[in-house]
């Protein structure tokens, strides 16, 4: 079993140089039937975090959050929020309502490495150590409101929580140029840079090479929260980010707000941390996202 304590360091794979490696570019066209997310991959990320997961958190993002066109995100209002609480705990989301007349969405961002699957891939090949996934590679910013997220930690469905606070209209933000590597390789990932910057301001950089699993183990981990035991031919991967989110919680932090008695509680201590923190996006901001030969992708916050 994969996890944070036995692999948060990167993984050992072999890195795809898009200067070195056959490959080809090609435009980003995006139309998938599903997308599989995962977190808590970059070992920088897991200790900002606070995380005490036993390993890459696995959650399903909507695919009407894909961003087609256009270069603006809206924060998601106060009702908005709330139906997607209501859509997974009814009775939360009334008490939510209640308690916070006013609710921020604690919009974060978080630059990551996409895959595409070019073919059909079912869960024994990914088994395999020798297989190559058939795979593309694209780079994406995977838009969250923290306030919904925060409302989960802790229950069983916790990952539903995630992938809700995911999937808001264009919080799905993809780069606009595929990379698909001339032949596959097993335990390989293309090698390039992701960069992050918030009004011209870093905020996060880090390289694919430093991801704690190949995307082979990570579309291992994705396929076993699939049913079907199939990954599809246009199935997109989001494959988690490093560090530099808006939103940190030291482990300290993370085990306090643990013994708080409810999500409301959690969530009304978030806020007060974090409604005033000057990294969470607010409207007017200008976000862009930078992968070398994945190129680049500017969008601005409204709302």
């Amino acid at each position: 079993m994969l996890t944070l304590a036995s692999r948060a360091v990167p993984a050992s794979m072999t890195a795809l140089d898009p200067d070195r490696t056959p490959g080809r570019t090609r435009p980003l066209v995006l139309s998938p039937k599903r997308v599989h997310a995962l977190g808590l991959t970059y070992a920088a990320h897991i200790n900002e975090t606070g995380s005490d997961a036993g390993g890459p958190a696995v959650f399903a993002k909507d695919a009407a959050s894909l961003l087609v066109q256009g270069d603006s995100v809206t924060s998601p209002s106060r009702d908005a929020m709330l139906a997607a609480v209501a859509r997974l705990d009814a009775e939360l989301s009334s008490r939510v309502a209640s308690r916070f007349p006013e609710l921020p969405p604690l919009l974060d961002y978080e630059v990551e490495l996409g895959l595409v699957l070019l073919e059909d891939v079912r869960a024994d090949a990914l088994e395999r150590p020798d297989f190559a996934p058939p795979v593309g590679y694209f780079l994406a910013n995977d838009v969250t409101a923290r306030t919904v997220q925060v409302l989960g930690e802790g229950r069983p469905d916790r990952m539903a929580f995630w992938g809700a606070a995911k999937s808001f209209p264009g919080f799905f933000v993809p780069g606009p140029v595929l990379w698909v590597p001339e032949a596959p390789q097993a335990e390989a990932c293309l090698d390039v840079a992701l960069t992050l910057t918030v009004n011209g301001e870093v905020r996060q950089r880090g390289r694919t090479m430093e991801l704690i699993a190949s995307p082979r183990e990570l579309l291992r981990l994705a396929v076993r929260a699939v049913p079907s035991g199939l990954l599809e031919k246009g199935d997109a991967v989001l494959t988690g980010t490093p560090s530099g989110v808006a939103f940190t919680v030291p482990a300290w932090k993370r085990k306090l707000a643990a013994l708080l008695p409810g999500p409301t509680a959690r969530l009304s201590a978030a806020l007060r941390t974090h409604a005033s923190n000057p990294r969470i996006l607010k409207a007017g901001d200008v976000v862009e996202m930078d992968g070398g030969v994945l190129g680049r992708r500017r969008i601005t916050l409204t709302g």
